[in-house]
């Protein structure tokens, strides 16, 4: 092999090396992302839930059957335990003694339903509903 032909063949091998490791590289965040847990962030404030930056108190909160859910409660309330609960589910949050996070997470049930989320010290002031479609 002439080393023209050589120069030619690795240069092939490494064009086709990088179209491979460019596929890869594009498909592994959906192969990844398949299951990884979708975040909602809901704040406790004022004596009501809301999801971060919306403006609706004690929000109704739409989830896919099956979809799994990484729920970040913020308590926002200084000096106010609040907590997150699903009686449903068996899903909570810790109690949050005044501002912090706590965080939970879960898999929606595989049936469609409506089902309450409260929280306990407060369920008449701060309760909603959770949407599996």
């Amino acid at each position: 092999m002439t080393r023209r032909a050589t120069h030619a063949s690795v240069l092939a091998v490494a064009a086709g090396a990088a179209v491979a490791i460019l596929a890869v590289a594009a498909l592994w965040p959906l192969a990844a992302s398949q299951d990884d847990p979708r975040e909602v962030v809901l704040v406790a404030r004022g004596m009501r839930f809301y999801l971060d930056g919306h403006p609706e108190a004690n929000p109704t909160i739409a989830l896919e059957a099956g979809e799994r859910v990484r729920l970040v409660l913020r308590n926002e309330d200084p000096g106010v335990t609040h907590d997150f609960a699903v009686a449903a589910w068996g899903v909570a949050t810790g109690a949050l003694q005044g501002r912090g996070v706590a965080v939970v997470e879960f898999r929606a049930p595989g049936r469609p339903g409506a089902y309450r989320y409260r929280c306990t010290p407060h369920p008449l002031m701060m309760s909603g509903a959770l949407e599996v479609e």
